[in-house]
């Protein structure tokens, strides 16, 4: 089912607005601390609440410029770093949220920020080089930001279609959602691009402009990754609106067919009445059709149609593949789990063409550690590409092994499941370019070369891309409205260190991250344990972490500053630790000082506090400082969030808990006008009156 949601406002400043005055005098290069000449000792921010009031440069939802009237809280006096941390500074206080350049404060009050505002973090979940068919082509983008409001992460997006001559263009200001085959949801910003007035033929560019609530505009040709990347980057599509690049048919019935008599057909009934016997026949046929049909001397645009019946793979990497991917796909789609594709039982490197689709049919892992599918991939040729769509894992009871699936160059999955319990098949294998992207797929996979995941239920863990030789760094990955269940104990259902994270970020968004079999480790773990890299723009927003501990942007080692900064809104965690120069016992440790005094945060929930058993304190685990509208409970007196079915190690254990929350919970509200999405994950419309709670499933 398609949803739209419609449109609610910002509040902007009128032109020409006064500020009020405040009293803070300035705001430091960090954009976090503001000097308050002889302020109070204490701060009381919920009932007698200090403020900066700024005005912050951003968007309507007709992409319009605008401003936006931001009222910041003056949380907390800053104290000295290790050893003198029981001392106040003189003048420092910590503001709730960051100060950009881009600015305006009151009269008197100095701008010394030196921070740009945050980017959106996006990704599409539309594959490249689709075939555009009949009037219009459709994209779908996932978008997250830190200043998402109002029910979606940002005021509008812009799609911009161009042929190297004509160009289309769409604003989208409302988001849609659908249940992909995981039974999720995850909104996106969705574009009807109408074909009639770009070349036939074309290969078409898709751009994108997004628009945030609060911040400047991000272009996808000017502001992201260099296509072709699985990060986010452009699309491009073919604009076949009348047909005429011509179709190519041809059968396979592992039985019954014939390679010295079947037929390539532009009619699928002419060729389904010749059928091949193997693949790789048919795949060089539909070749030699193009290039005596439509002089073009490659498989590209062809379909090869599996009868149901096993299929065994072998070697067809030499049929070249021009614009868009050859399809391989069940002739009878209802008939997919019988329609399989299987590998030979041994290995087949450098198997399969640069540009491959499979659709509709189930692949079957025979053999115990054989390398099945294999484009040649490497860094310098990320053209290539495999997509899995609506496609059956089966690994038929062997060991999982990390080569079966292997260099791909940019991978999609797309409503993939993998079934029994060692579906373990797009993990890394020696660093060989293995990039996925995952959309509504459910199953058992190891994450660790998911840059990407859409609606995905997994059972397993996801950690951030590092890069490698040949592997492209995660730059502004995004997990959006996703259920990952951890079921080994010392395992993290989510983590990232290693590399750094620059302005691009990291996002997750309406996510469940469930720890079913014990606590030993963190169950999410975000730069923490002696990690020494640079963070900034991490975006946490909406999410539920159960069954073990969150560790959060450490600085608790090492001898140099190193700046960690990120957003954590209206999310759920067992427990919660943010290390810094106190357990380090260095003054050097205060890089991730913004989290530690929670700047940028609000509303969050550690159900048992900090894992050092106290609450937010001077060095304590949990924070400095409360942000706006926290809530946190002890070990002895844990808050209690009244989940539906708590199938986390805190509760039931088994996995793939409902954590909506039931009447009563302890959980707070989300703020009215501050819905950061339009739905949660289970496709309920998520309430911006007021009414909804924090968390993954905001909906009750």
């Amino acid at each position: 089912m398609m949803i739209a949601f419609g449109l609610t406002s910002t509040n902007p400043v009128q032109s020409g607005a006064a500020l009020p005055p405040s009293p803070v005098q300035s705001v430091a290069a960090d954009g976090w601390q503001a000097v308050y000449p002889s302020p109070p000792a204490f701060f009381t921010p919920v009932t007698t609440p200090e403020t900066l009031s700024v005005i912050r440069q951003g968007f309507t939802a007709s992409a319009t410029p605008t401003t936006v009237n931001e009222s910041l809280t003056l949380m907390s006096r800053v104290r000295q770093p290790y050893p003198s941390q029981a001392t106040l500074t003189a003048d420092k206080v910590a503001l709730s949220d960051f100060v950009y350049a881009a600015d305006t404060l009151p009269p008197g009050v100095t701008n010394n920020s030196a921070l740009s505002y945050p980017k959106p973090v996006a990704a599409w979940l539309t594959p490249d080089m689709e075939r555009a068919q009949g009037a219009s082509f459709t994209a779908r983008l996932a978008v997250a930001h830190a200043y998402a409001r109002a029910g979606r992460p940002v005021a509008a997006v812009t799609f911009i279609a161009s042929d190297g001559s004509n160009t289309v263009q769409q604003t989208v200001s409302a988001m849609s959602s659908r249940a992909w085959a995981s039974g999720l949801h995850a909104p996106y910003f969705e574009a009807a691009i109408p074909l009639a007035t770009l070349n036939q033929g074309a290969t078409c560019t898709l751009d994108v402009i997004i628009y945030p609530w609060v911040g400047t505009a991000f272009q996808a040709s000017l502001n992201a990754s260099a296509y072709p990347s699985i990060n986010f980057t452009v699309l491009k599509f073919l604009n076949d609106r009348t047909g005429g690049y011509g179709q190519a048919y041809a059968y396979v019935n592992a039985t019954t067919g014939n390679n010295g008599t079947a037929v390539v057909s532009a009619t699928p009934a002419t060729a389904a009445a010749s059928p091949y016997l193997t693949v790789s026949a048919a795949a060089a046929a539909v070749r030699t059709f193009n290039n005596t049909t439509y002089s073009r001397n490659n498989a590209s645009g062809g379909t090869i149609r599996l009868v149901a019946g096993e299929h065994t793979h072998a070697t067809f990497q030499s049929v070249v593949i021009g614009e868009i991917p050859l399809v391989i796909e069940a002739e009878n789609p209802s008939l997919k789990t019988t329609t399989i594709y299987k590998d030979a039982g041994a290995n087949t490197l450098n198997s399969t063409p640069a540009k491959l689709k499979f659709k509709d049919i189930t692949l079957k892992k025979i053999g115990a550690s054989v390398t099945f599918l294999d484009n040649s991939a490497a860094l310098a040729t990320m053209d290539r590409m495999l997509v899995l769509e609506n496609v059956v894992i089966d690994l038929n009871s062997t060991a999982a092994y990390g080569a079966w699936i292997y260099k791909t160059g940019r991978c999609w999955l797309i409503d993939v499941t993998s079934t029994g319990a060692l579906g373990v098949t797009f993990d890394d294998f020696a660093g060989v370019a293995k990039h996925v992207n995952a959309i509504g797929c459910s199953g058992t996979f190891a994450g660790n070369q998911i840059y990407n995941a859409a609606a995905c239920k997994f059972t397993g863990g996801l950690r951030r891309v590092p890069s490698g030789a040949n592997v492209e760094l995660g730059a502004g990955q995004l997990l959006s409205h996703c259920h990952i269940t951890q079921t080994v104990n010392g395992s993290r259902a989510l983590s990232s260190s290693a590399a750094v994270i620059d302005s691009r970020g990291f996002a997750a968004i309406s996510c469940v991250l469930e720890q079913t079999t014990g606590n030993t480790a963190p169950n999410l773990s975000f730069h923490a344990d002696g990690d020494l890299q640079a963070v900034e723009n991490v975006l946490f927003i909406g999410n539920t972490v159960v069954g073990a501990r969150t560790n959060w942007l450490y600085q608790d080692t090492g001898t140099t500053t190193v700046a960690k900064r990120g957003f954590m809104r209206f999310s759920v965690h067992a427990e919660r630790n943010t290390k810094t120069d106190v357990f380090g016992t260095n003054a050097a440790l205060v890089g991730n000082w913004p989290a530690s005094f929670n700047v940028g945060a609000r509303g969050n929930v550690a159900l048992r506090g900090g894992t050092d058993g106290q609450g937010p304190g001077v060095g304590h685990w949990l924070g400095e400082v409360a942000a706006l509208t926290d809530a946190s409970g002890t070990s002895a007196t844990p808050l209690a969030p009244a989940w539906v079915d708590d199938r986390s190690f805190d509760g039931a254990g088994g996995g793939n808990g409902d954590y909506t929350p039931a009447p009563g919970s302890a959980l707070p509200l989300l703020p009215a006008g501050m819905a950061p999405f339009p739905v949660d994950q289970k496709g309920r419309s998520v309430a911006n009156d007021g009414s909804a709670r924090v968390g993954a499933i905001m909906a009750v």
